[in-house]
């Protein structure tokens, strides 16, 4: 979501203008009839979307700073005069801007009278148009990375639960294996038991020495000590193995989630991929 967020937030904040307008603008120190638009794309993506849409029309130079100079036209319906175009691009931490400048074979600017608007106004959309068709292949080609890196997220959280679950049914198997175990170990502890006490009656009955009565009631409190141990590991056994199987019952609602959210994000790839295929 994040993602998409960001990339909402890039495509609102990177525009052209979607009017094209017409007025004085400054050329060489004069106001001079142009054509012009706004934008607040990166200049350098601008600068090179304009030299490759002027290159389609004509001989592309650049006499000074900022400004683009195309020649030698393909075709002109402009105008009978037109011998080039000037465009001049300025620029702002807020904004660019691009003034279209027709000029005649003594490097005068046109006037409004002497150019067919028509034609002008075609010329200076169609880099609109061109300039704003390459903003959304990038944008579109940004759209897929955020889907892939979506994408692998997802799949890395799907397979953080796989093995989750995985070792939530070793530690399972683990547990129950040795609860399986326990009556045997039990039963039989509670037998060396008896055998002990049983042992120790018949010493007492015989009179026999203190010290073996005494090496008796040491095996028979040591004896019962194991036989508690026994028990007590029995019952946190069966307290980890409750925890677990409440565990898997939430991992298994978590994996169907995971599982849910890639197979979205891969539609979502999936239709990104189709948006920069119909762009090209």
């Amino acid at each position: 979501m994040k993602n998409l967020l960001i990339l909402s937030l890039f495509i609102g904040s990177m525009t052209v203008s979607a009017q094209i307008h017409k007025g004085q603008n400054l050329y060489h120190g004069s106001h001079e009839h142009a054509y012009f638009l706004f934008s607040n794309q990166a200049e350098k993506d601008l600068e090179d979307d304009l030299t490759e849409y002027l290159q389609g029309i004509g001989k592309v130079a650049n006499p000074e700073k900022h400004v683009f100079r195309v020649d030698k036209l393909k075709s002109n319906d402009i105008s009978v005069d037109l011998k080039a175009i000037d465009v001049v691009f300025e620029s702002n931490k807020k904004f660019q801007k691009l003034s279209f400048f027709f000029i005649d074979n003594d490097s005068d600017v046109l006037s409004v009278f002497q150019i067919k608007d028509r034609y002008a106004l075609e010329l200076v959309e169609g880099f609109q148009k061109f300039t704003l068709k390459n903003l959304e292949m990038k944008l579109a080609k940004e759209n897929i990375k955020y889907a892939e890196a979506n994408l692998a997220d997802a799949k890395k959280d799907q397979s953080k639960i796989e093995k989750s679950l995985e070792s939530n049914l070793k530690d399972q198997e683990k547990l129950g294996k040795k609860l399986d175990a326990t009556p045997e170990i039990l039963t039989k502890a509670l037998s060396e038991k008896e055998e002990i006490v049983g042992e120790l009656y018949r010493e007492k009955e015989a009179e026999v020495d203190t010290k073996a009565k005494e090496d008796l009631e040491k095996a028979s409190t040591k004896k019962e000590k194991e036989i508690l141990k026994i028990q007590k590991e029995k019952e946190k056994a069966e307290s980890k193995l409750s925890k677990k199987e409440s565990e898997f019952d939430v991992l298994k609602d978590n994996l169907f989630k995971a599982k849910a959210l890639v197979r979205s994000m891969e539609a979502i790839l999936k239709d990104a991929t189709e948006v920069l295929s119909d762009l090209k």
